[in-house]
């Protein structure tokens, strides 16, 4: 009996130091690699060599004295993932249908008696460059994961616009910035949201030369790229470690 017992515990011995090494060895790896990321997936959506058109709803919401409602569209090239050229346009002119001067203004008359005067933008189109510098995931009702970027617009326009006071169009040359976001959907669907400042001058009643103005608008729309798929050219690169 006390044999056999010795037998056992002589086994278990040898098992243990045979299996000490592989533990040590497991443990250093664990720790070489414990705040590294293990995995690292693919960018869903390319956009690189992609055309995109993208149709857009908008309002404005600078001038206190005149709400303006547009709808517009980009067309951009993307020549590399993080930087297309592209071409804006922008439309306000309903006709009195969207769009028109707010309680401010009618506050103002009613306090002094007197109408002022505020630019009315009418349309303008012009070309810009852009950039993405912030891209992303996130999770969608906990369920599957959305892809998101963020990125910047500046450019040049020409741009048309009257006055209340002075209701007779006239044009000329201006600039546009924006600030914007794709939540795409799929590889060739995203959705738009997007808040851009166009700059421009225009002609007011009393004023001797025309003033710089300013149409900052908020406006939301959907985002359609061609070819509808894309695929990885590049060759994948191999972990490295420090």
């Amino acid at each position: 009996m006390v044999g056999r017992l010795a037998g056992v515990l002589g086994a278990c011995l040898m098992v243990f130091t045979l299996s000490a090494p592989e533990v040590q060895a497991q443990e250093q790896v664990r720790r070489k690699f414990k705040d590294k990321i293990h995995v690292v997936q693919k960018k869903p959506v390319l956009q690189k060599k992609r055309l995109e058109i993208a149709p857009r709803f908008g309002l404005s919401f600078n001038d206190p004295l005149y709400r303006s409602f547009k709808v517009g569209a980009n067309l951009n090239y993307h020549i590399a993932e993080r930087f297309f050229i592209g071409g804006t346009v922008d439309w306000y002119n309903f006709g009195g249908a969207l769009g028109g001067t707010t309680d401010t203004y009618e506050q103002v008359i009613s306090q002094t008696s007197t109408a002022p005067d505020t630019p009315v933008p009418l349309w303008s189109a012009g070309a810009e460059l852009g950039v993405v510098p912030i891209f992303g995931k996130f999770s969608l009702f906990n369920n599957r994961l959305g892809f998101y970027d963020i990125g910047l617009t500046a450019g040049g326009v020409y741009a048309n616009s009257q006055s209340i006071a002075l209701p007779i169009a006239s044009g000329g040359p201006g600039g546009t910035v924006s600030v914007f976001t794709h939540l795409f959907l799929n590889e060739w669907v995203s959705v738009n949201f997007e808040i851009r400042d166009t700059i421009y001058t225009a002609s007011l009643q009393g004023a001797d030369s025309r003033a710089l103005s300013h149409a900052v608008t908020v406006s939301g729309g959907l985002g359609f790229f061609f070819p509808k798929r894309f695929e990885y050219t590049e060759p994948e690169g191999k972990p490295q470690d420090e």
